[in-house]
């Protein structure tokens, strides 16, 4: 079932303004109707992504805002117009279409930079992902053929973080800070360890040892370490 949007500027995307049924929506809280922004929530996201609004492999993403956070060319009505600035051009056009039910001052917590101390605005941008989800099996494969110390944080947690893996985003988009580089060698140079051993703590399931075991399966389809200490 289709509904008719509120704004005209992507009327013809034909997958999108669908009324979509999903468990997460619950009868004792709120309306038991939501709103979906797929690229700014997990169960939005997960919710479009099985129903055909959205797919892995599109080429772009709608999200009509720049750098700048200023509305662009598809929003002709806004177009230019920070998107905070818009609220009230947006409610007049509302307003004047007749499609304004209540206007209202809410007093919620926001999210701020903490190095700033300035508004965040989200906004969905083209990234660069390893295809973890693919390569599950060889992820658990490579796992048990490491030796850690205690073993059942192998078995137990490291493996169901392992079992549940998503596809990993790898880009970075900030003015701050180091990018994580990406080194390609010319020679092929082998690099010969004095020991083969890792030690962190068990926060590293989540963190280290899940992004070296991922790196090492994708190039090599190997282990990265033999034995790992926690």
């Amino acid at each position: 079932m289709h509904y008719t949007p509120l704004f005209p500027y992507f009327a013809n995307v034909k997958t999108a303004f669908r009324i979509l049924c999903d468990d997460y929506v619950t009868e004792d809280r709120g309306t038991g109707v939501v709103h979906q922004a797929p690229y700014f929530g997990e169960d939005d996201y997960r919710v479009c992504l099985a129903h055909g609004v959205i797919n892995k492999d599109a080429a772009s993403v709608i999200c009509p805002i720049d750098a700048q956070c200023r509305f662009t060319a598809e929003v002709t009505d806004f177009q230019g117009q920070n998107v905070k600035d818009a609220d009230k051009p947006i409610i007049k056009y509302l307003k004047e279409a007749k499609r304004l039910i209540h206007q209202a001052v809410v007093k919620h917590s926001y999210s701020f930079c903490w190095r700033s101390d300035t508004p965040l605005i989200y906004r969905a941008v083209p990234s660069w992902f390893v295809r973890v989800e693919g390569m599950i099996d060889r992820l658990l494969a490579n796992n048990s053929k490491t030796y850690w110390v205690p073993d059942f944080v192998k078995e137990k947690r490291f493996a169901n973080w392992l079992r549940d893996a998503r596809d990993w985003a790898i880009s970075r988009n900030r003015y701050w800070g180091n990018p994580m580089p990406l080194w390609i060698s010319d020679d092929g140079h082998e690099v010969v360890c004095v020991a083969d051993f890792i030690a962190e703590g068990i926060d590293q399931t989540r963190g280290w040892f899940y992004t070296l075991l991922v790196i090492s399966t994708t190039l090599f389809d190997q282990p990265p370490f033999k034995n790992l200490i926690v």
